[in-house]
């Protein structure tokens, strides 16, 4: 049956058939507006190249910021880390989902293997946001077990997930039980000590990782 014109939406916003853009605007992401990450506008990328300022390569700039976590973590003989203040995934991912929000209902997480193994927690149905993000191998969902979230389920839900975390360290820790843990609900923490892991305080590896920054990140701040 052919479609109806009248109707028809000439170039819809979810179109299976459509194929990845071969162009790259300059910040290295694809020439493609209709999309989750737009990034900087024509008019931006002209202003910039006009004052001389060089503009930042993000796949560059990711690789450089996860590598600097790992080599932190390394440096601790830490076996991975475990974070949920959304700055921190930012950093660690450069995936962002209703940061302020998540800010105080902490439902996100990510975890970094010392290695560079990256799992991300995000809520359900949304996958397509960190799609265009290479680093993050896996999407999973179920991180949330605060109150307003599970209510008397906390204790049930932060044992499902601490299993999670239990496994992955049997397989990307290499024999090593110690994690670095940004802030955590308590039921987290009490869970996660009932598999032997051994948790350690985890903001300072994240602020010794930013401390030192790539020409990428000092470009972006340019």
């Amino acid at each position: 049956m052919s479609p109806n014109l009248d109707y028809s939406i000439p170039n819809p916003k979810i179109d299976p058939a459509r194929r990845p853009p071969r162009a790259f605007k300059p910040d290295g992401s694809p020439n493609d507006n209709d999309r989750v990450e737009i990034g900087p506008t024509d008019c931006a990328f002209g202003e910039w190249a006009a004052l001389g300022l060089e503009v930042p390569n993000l796949e560059r700039m990711r690789q450089a910021r996860l590598d600097r976590l790992c080599t932190e973590l390394k440096k601790h003989d830490y076996a991975a880390a475990l974070l949920f203040d959304p700055l921190n995934i930012r950093y660690a991912t450069d995936s962002t989902n209703m940061q302020l929000w998540v800010a105080h209902n902490p439902c996100r997480a990510v975890f970094v293997s010392a290695e560079g193994h990256v799992i991300l927690w995000d809520f359900r149905r949304c996958e397509h946001l960190s799609s265009h993000l290479p680093l993050v191998k896996e999407v999973r969902f179920g991180a949330g077990f605060f109150y307003m979230l599970v209510g008397d389920k906390e204790d049930q839900e932060a044992a499902r997930f601490a299993r999670e975390i239990d496994d992955l360290l049997r397989q990307h820790g290499g024999g090593n039980r110690r994690i670095a843990v940004d802030k955590m609900e308590i039921s987290g923490i009490l869970a996660l000590q009932r598999h032997g892991i051994d948790i350690k305080s985890g903001q300072h590896i994240l602020e010794q990782a930013r401390l030192i920054k790539s020409p990428d990140e000092i470009n972006a701040m340019r």
